[in-house]
């Protein structure tokens, strides 16, 4: 478990190939629970040649200026979690984030210091709107969102499958002030 000295240590990381087996570690210790509110991965992923290569994708949209992806880490190292803003637009200034949190690290603010953190280097970066897109029965990460400045726009039906069965999502948005 995670102290309030993790929470005031965590630091985000660019996604780098040295942390294709820590990632690989951390995904499959959190599958199941990641699986329950989110649509699975493909099996391909669940190998360290699977990370290897979405790493490798990541960071390719990295370099096109498309994608920050981020590992959210405590002072030790240890993967906590991720955080990717995608669909970035340095023309509209204008980018989405998503977000996960080891099972292990729930509860504890670790979302919502990430986003914060991670907010300030995409308006460093010059964007200024972020869009999010949260299942309606995730109410912990509606609270995450909420409390880092974020406001409902509306309510996107079908937006994904899981289990079988068709989730809507709450489309938030929030306006970032460069620092």
């Amino acid at each position: 478990m995670t102290g309030d000295r993790d929470i005031a240590d965590i630091c985000l990381k660019l996604l780098a190939l040295e942390s294709a087996q820590q990632l690989l570690e951390f995904e499959l210790g959190n599958q199941k629970w990641f699986e329950e509110f989110i649509p699975p991965r493909e099996s391909e992923f669940y190998s360290l040649d699977g990370v290897i290569d979405h790493i490798q994708h990541f960071l390719l949209e990295y370099k096109c200026h498309q994608l920050l992806p981020l590992l959210i880490c405590n002072a030790n190292g240890d993967i906590m979690g991720r955080l990717n803003f995608t669909n970035v637009d340095l023309t509209k200034r204008t980018a989405h984030v998503g977000y996960r949190v080891g099972k292990a690290y729930l509860s504890r603010g670790v979302a919502k210091t990430a986003l914060g953190k991670g907010l300030i280097a995409m308006a460093e970066k010059g964007i200024k709107r972020v869009f999010a897109y949260v299942d309606e029965n995730n109410p912990a990460s509606q609270k995450v969102l909420l409390a880092n400045g974020f406001v409902k726009v509306r309510v996107v039906e079908d937006y994904a499958i899981l289990r079988g069965e068709p989730i809507h999502c709450i489309e938030y948005t929030c306006q970032l002030k460069k620092t």
